[in-house]
């Protein structure tokens, strides 16, 4: 706009000229010198003038602009560190010192917003169904030392692969656990478990029963179990005789520190519920329905039944979460 405005002033200003060199002559040919003087000084006192005012006027509009340059940065350098400060405590997420979430106040770790990665990129091999983790990466509040380093499956860091590292409040590392996946992958769906689990059962009726066998984890991948199980027990005194059953039973334990079993012997047919401790100890509750009541030895009514397990096979046992 400048430009422009500069371009019509100096066409304006050659088309006075040229009028008033006309109007000279005209003048001039009338021998009215005086006259053509007083015209000249007005011409020569209207051009100062207007060259005074052209940068004059510029140089206003310029201040006026720069002022308004001055401003506006201003205004964009307050919006972002605006958008900066939101955007930062959205994307953290704040942990009392249990690890329940909470605000800021009460926290006593942070943890920025997990984002996905690739799963061959974070733990250096591919895994079946899983394409991406997230990186999980949590702080101290107090002093905004790392607290922990790892890799999981769902965005809450329950289900870690790779290797994960937890740090002390002076960024000395006081864990490293490796979370292997590898062998999972491209794996058939149904494989015959290397390794049975040694078990030993007590449960109470009418009776008690001792069972002792092997049972094999058949969906031993997996967050929840199956195990099939075949044992053999002995019951307590009849008079004096003691009777032995054969036992065969499944057993599904779930990542949440529940199971159901069901099982039967030669005499009888029982289910059974209740707490596994990560699948070493079941303690249940249940009933026992005796196929003949008049034969002995007979096993009915609510049972209550305890059971171990040990087992070489890691994947048997189900995985502590420490955060």
């Amino acid at each position: 706009m400048l430009f422009q405005n500069k371009k019509q002033t100096t066409v304006s200003l050659k088309n006075e000229t040229v009028f008033l060199c006309l109007f000279f002559n005209v003048l001039l040919s009338y021998n009215n010198i005086k006259k053509a003087r007083n015209v000249y000084k007005i011409f020569t006192t209207k051009v100062c003038l207007i060259n005074f005012k052209q940068p004059y006027m510029k140089a206003i509009g310029n201040s006026n602009f720069e002022k308004k340059k001055h401003f506006s940065y201003y205004i964009i350098t307050i919006l972002f560190l605006f958008s900066f400060k939101v955007s930062a405590q959205n994307d953290t997420i704040f942990f009392d010192k249990d690890w329940k979430e909470s605000n800021k106040i009460k926290a006593s770790y942070y943890r920025i917003k997990p984002l996905k990665i690739k799963t061959k990129d974070a733990v250096g091999y591919k895994i079946k169904n899983i394409d991406s983790l997230f990186t999980i990466t949590d702080y101290y509040l107090k002093n905004n030392k790392i607290q922990f380093q790892g890799y999981s499956q769902d965005y809450y860091g329950d289900y870690l692969v790779g290797e994960a590292k937890w740090y002390g409040e002076n960024e000395n590392t006081i864990a490293v656990r490796e979370f292997n996946y590898k062998e999972n992958c491209c794996e058939p769906k149904f494989k015959f478990p290397e390794w049975p689990i040694f078990y030993l059962n007590y449960s109470i009726a009418d009776k008690s029963i001792l069972t002792t066998g092997l049972e094999f984890c058949l969906e031993c991948r997996d967050k929840n179990k199956l195990f099939f199980g075949a044992g053999y027990g002995i019951t307590n005194s009849y008079n004096g005789k003691y009777y032995g059953l054969p036992d065969i039973h499944l057993s599904y334990n779930t990542e949440n520190f529940l199971f159901v079993k069901a099982g039967s012997s030669s005499k009888n047919a029982y289910v059974v519920s209740g707490l596994t401790l990560l699948n070493s100890i079941d303690l249940g509750f249940g009933y026992s329905f005796p196929y003949n009541k008049e034969k002995i030895p007979t096993y009915q009514g609510f049972t209550t039944s305890i059971t171990f397990r040990i087992s070489k096979n890691k994947n048997v046992y189900t995985d502590l979460k420490i955060m």
